[in-house]
């Protein structure tokens, strides 16, 4: 099936554009557009306009039935999807081509409350493994270990900022150089949907921090109190940092290239597939509860605007066995 998009949906995508929408969101909504297409084409139709709008009632039922029945979607997938279906919709029915559309009449599935499961966090003994890795030299190649000695301090930092401060993924890939202030210990954490804190790092945080952003070569170092990005993308084959001559300042290290990061410590580890940077904030969140941090504070600082996700990680320290909580937390950790 051809990946094309109808002209009305590209209209669609382009209006996205023009409102400044981020290139990761259009790229999302793109693909669950998409996915849309492939199944109403599967039976040989080509989707038009006119035969968008008169979708029926039955039809929309038949989709959302074979993302859940069939394709065992989780039910926040399957809100997303429908989101981005109704607002194609609405997009048409503002411009006064639409009077209304069936994606409008289905009820979509609600959200039900359920934990974290076990994999979902990491035990305190796996956290200090893959702290422990992150310093070391095991299981790498001989090119690898060459550049390793200015990537240290840089990954460990990352790890921190995911594991002991609850950052996201995208907050961390975010950090400028006008965020970081070392002359105060502290880090202005800006969110994806533009909520700012403030997050006091440890004397020993910040000194990674520093020593990873002094081991850059001055003429590819972020500039200080700017809009560089404060982590930057490592090129192994000359052994040092890149420079984006597009953008006229340091590569930005991207949220893919942290991820790969991640899991590459997490296979040297010997830990299981899977571990991203959200079961390090997973696992930040739930330790914080389990020291007594009240839950509306710590939901206000993280810039969780949404309460049932939040109740997830309370509902998830109910349904933890005395084994799993030691596993998360030792006992002196919960004295500090």
């Amino acid at each position: 099936m051809s990946d094309s998009m109808p002209v009305f949906v590209e209209e669609y995508l382009d209006s996205l554009h023009e409102k400044g929408r981020k290139p990761t969101t259009i790229k999302r909504y793109r693909y669950d557009l998409l996915d849309f297409l492939h199944w109403y084409e599967q039976n040989g139709s080509t989707l038009t306009y006119q035969r968008w709008a008169s979708l029926t009632d039955l039809d929309i039922t038949d989709f959302f039935d074979e993302l859940i029945q069939q394709r065992s979607y989780k039910i926040r997938t399957t809100r997303r999807v429908y989101s981005v279906l109704q607002q194609l919709a609405r997009f048409y029915i503002k411009k006064g081509q639409l009077q209304t559309h069936a994606i409008l009449h289905y009820s979509q599935p609600e959200l039900i409350l359920t934990p974290l499961k076990r994999s979902e966090w990491l035990s305190e003994k796996e956290a200090d493994r893959l702290l422990s890795i992150v310093r070391s030299f095991e299981g790498l190649t001989d090119n690898q270990m060459k550049g390793r000695p200015m990537l240290i301090d840089r990954n460990e930092f990352m790890v921190h900022l995911f594991l002991h401060y609850g950052c996201s993924l995208h907050e961390v890939a975010s950090l400028t150089t006008s965020d970081v202030r070392f002359e105060r210990n502290e880090l202005r954490i800006r969110s994806e949907k533009g909520i700012s804190r403030i997050v006091r790092l440890s004397p020993e945080h910040k000194q990674l921090a520093y020593t990873y952003f002094k081991q850059i070569p001055e003429p590819v170092r972020p500039r200080l109190f700017s809009t560089d990005f404060f982590f930057v993308a490592f090129d192994f084959q000359r052994g040092t940092y890149r420079w984006s001559y597009e953008e006229d300042q340091p590569k930005r290290l991207t949220e893919i290239a942290i991820q790969k990061m991640i899991r590459t410590e997490v296979e040297r580890a010997g830990l299981r597939k899977g571990l991203s940077a959200q079961q390090l904030r997973h696992t930040f969140i739930l330790r914080m509860l389990m020291k007594g941090f009240d839950p509306f504070t710590l939901q206000q600082q993280l810039g969780l605007k949404s309460a049932l996700s939040f109740n997830r990680y309370l509902l998830t320290i109910e349904l933890m066995t005395s084994e799993e909580k030691e596993e998360l937390l030792s006992k002196k950790a919960l004295d500090i």
